[in-house]
Order: C-alpha cells, then structure tokens, then sequence
C-alpha cells in the first residue's frame, strides 16, 4: 500500500470542476480504477512519500499526547471513530495529513477505531492494547486517560535518560579533550622547547619529568577509551541478546553493584505501573502479560513475568504465580492477598510507588559515584598539567641560574 495524491475532473450540471483527494492503495493503477469507478476523470496521480526524518519531526511524543487529548475532548460529543475523523479532517499540516492517511483510509472503509489508529503506526504495542481493550469492553472514552499517562510517563523517563546521557557524555568528552591536548599538544610542545639548562642532572631531570608525565597521560588516556570502549562492546552485545536472560551480558548486568539494583527498581516499577494502567484499561491479564515481557529489557524483571506468565498459563493460581522473586517479601504478602483484577491493579500501583522511591535512592547513589569517578579522573588529569607546569618553570629557573653562572 502505498500513499497517492490525485487530481480528477467532476462533470456537474455542464460544468467541470477540478478536485483533489488522497488515496491510500497498492499503485496508480487502482486510484485511476477508483476514480473511475466514482464518475471521475483522472489528471494527474503522484506518489507521496514521507519525508526521512518523519518519525523525529512528525511522528513524536508531544503528536501522540496531542491526538490522545483531542480524541478524549472530542468523544464526548461523538463516537470514536467520527471523533479521529473530524481531527484528520482538521489537520492543517501537509506532513501530518499525510501520515494521517492510512488511517483515513481506513475509517472511510468502514474499520474500526483501533484499526484505523494501528494503521497510523504512531502508538506503541502498550497504548494499542489499552485502547483496543476499552473499544472491547464499550468503554473507549474512559481508558483514554490511562493511554495519555502511559505516554506521558513514557515521555519523561525519555527526557530523564536523554539529560543523564548527556551530562555523561560532556563529562567523558572534556576529560578526553584534556588529556589529549595534553599528551599530543603541551607535551610534545615542552619537549621541542627543552630546557636550557647545561648541567647534566638538570637535563635528567627534566627528561624523566617529561616522560613520567607522558606516561601518565597515556595511561589516563587509555584507560578511559578502553572504559568507553567496553562498555559501547558491551551495551551492544546485551541488547542484541536481551531476548537471553542466560547470556553472560545478562548475568554480569544482574550482579553489577548499585548499577543493577538501580536498573532492577526502574524496570520493576515501569513495569508495574504499565501492568496497574493495562488492567484498569480492560486488558486481560494474559494479554498483559504478554506486552510487558516485550516491553522490558532488564533481565530480572523480564524473568519474572516470563515465569509468571508461564504458571499462570500452566494452571496455577495468579496470587502464587505472581508472588515471586525479584519482588521483596512485603510485596509478595500483599500479592497474595488479592481476590480481584481491581485489587491486582491496586497492588502493581503500589509496587511501582515503593520502586519509584527505590530507585531515586539508587539514582542518587550513583550519581555520588559518578561525581566521584569523575573528579578522580579529572582530578589526575589536572594533576599531570599542574606537574608539566612545575617542569616548565623548573626548567626556565635552571637555564636562569646557568646563565647567572
């Protein structure tokens, strides 16, 4: 399928008027078969491709949010369907529209809602699930806002993981720049100038400083590219294996200090509040089940409701299925307890609270150890230029006391 844009003549009353549509089918052919079929009479069909960069310009978070909030506004007045229609039909902006094609499409088609928003390709697998549960159960207009906090949380842990990203990189991007000015800028700098020095142990001297630091700087310099190195080789290797909770990226993720506490508290709390909004918006438990192990990456959490999944699927009672490690004893107590989906809801909220506020402490706790790594580095990088200054000046008071001599 592909998106087309026709002009056509429509003969009225002797008349011929110029129009203008968008198609969304398999080749020219079948517009200009289609305009036929209608009365019309084709005068120019061209093929619209989206524009390359559409999913970062067009196809963002804040669009989704948009949509989400106009369909709620506008369904109280009208179904659904008539709701996304009246705001494709309101949209001023070329690009948009032409995303908003297929989906057009397929409400003029007689689709559903969530077929004709599944074929704008704009929400993710989370999102569709709510919103096709609650087109199920007849109540659309009420799991609407669990789709809109489910985007909108999405959307911060984005901007939250894009900052911590970027403070990183600038930190790792000035040491770098540091000692690499350092080791193939200054030094080589001091070691053309020399020192004008005449006895032999001033020359020594300076000699030995100048390649102590060279070494050092090396070393740092080193260090830090195979850190940087190792870990790019290794986030790779992970996420190309993340399907494997038995890979060896996934055991040494597991048992890394601080780090995998950390990772562990944030997925088991997205995770749990994406089960909390999935059962609220009318999504059974299965179905859930099935998004959330495709959604999570870290491997304790992915292991937990794999396994889970599988009791339940075996037979076994969802409280004792559910009640298992990684989640903490006061966590499982409560688990067991539920005699309701409600009640299940209730629960996965309350988790996520309690490893929201595990994770801020783990977050603060790396960031002490960052903020210390950093100035360890950065404080050996500053120490080696204060150490190539002193043999700068050493070197310019023994040329002075050997012209005084």
């Amino acid at each position: 399928m592909k998106l087309y844009h026709a002009r056509f003549a429509q003969m009225r009353q002797g008349r011929v008027n110029v129009l203008e549509d968008d198609f969304y089918l398999p080749d020219q052919h079948a517009v200009r078969r289609q305009l036929r079929n209608n009365g019309f009479y084709p005068i120019d069909i061209n093929e619209q491709k989206p524009p390359l960069l559409e999913w970062a310009d067009v196809r963002s978070t804040a669009w989704q949010i948009q949509l989400l909030r106009a369909l709620r506004f506008q369904g109280a007045t009208a179904s659904a369907g008539t709701a996304l229609l009246n705001i494709i039909e309101g949209e001023t902006d070329k690009r948009r529209r032409l995303a908003f094609l297929p989906t057009r499409t397929v409400l003029k088609g007689g689709g559903s809602f969530s077929e004709a928003l599944r074929a704008l390709r704009l929400m993710d697998a989370a999102t569709m699930a709510i919103i096709t549960a609650g087109e199920r159960a007849g109540d659309l207009k009420g799991v609407i806002q669990h789709a809109i906090e489910h985007t909108e949380e999405k959307g911060k842990q984005a901007k939250v993981f894009l900052t911590a990203l970027s403070w990183l990189s600038f930190d790792i991007i000035n040491i770098i720049g540091t000692i690499w000015g350092a080791q193939f800028g200054f030094i080589p700098y001091l070691k053309k100038q020399g020192t004008k020095a005449t006895d032999v142990e001033s020359i020594t001297k300076f000699n030995h400083a100048i390649n102590l630091a060279s070494w050092v700087n090396m070393s740092l310099l080193v260090l830090i590219t195979g850190m940087i190195l190792g870990g790019a080789v290794f986030v790779a290797l992970y996420w190309f294996n993340r399907q494997k909770p038995d890979h060896f990226t996934s055991k040494i993720l597991m048992k890394l200090p601080v780090m995998s506490s950390y990772i562990r508290n944030v997925s088991l709390k997205e995770s749990s509040k994406l089960m909390q909004r999935l059962l609220n918006g009318k999504v059974p438990l299965a179905d859930a089940l099935d998004i959330i192990i495709e959604s999570v990456n870290e491997p304790a959490s992915r292991l937990y409701w794999s396994e889970s999944k599988a009791r339940i699927m075996a037979g076994a009672d969802t409280s004792r299925a559910l009640s298992r490690w990684p989640l903490m004893k006061g966590e499982r107590d409560q688990i067991m307890t539920i005699q309701s989906v409600d009640q299940l809801a209730e629960v996965y909220a309350a988790i996520a609270e309690e490893r929201g506020l595990m994770a801020k402490s783990d977050q603060r706790r790396l960031a002490l150890l960052g903020i210390a790594t950093m100035m360890i580095l950065s404080g050996a990088t500053v120490l080696t230029m204060i150490y190539l200054l002193m043999v700068q000046n050493q070197s310019f008071l023994d040329s002075l006391k050997g012209l005084r001599s």
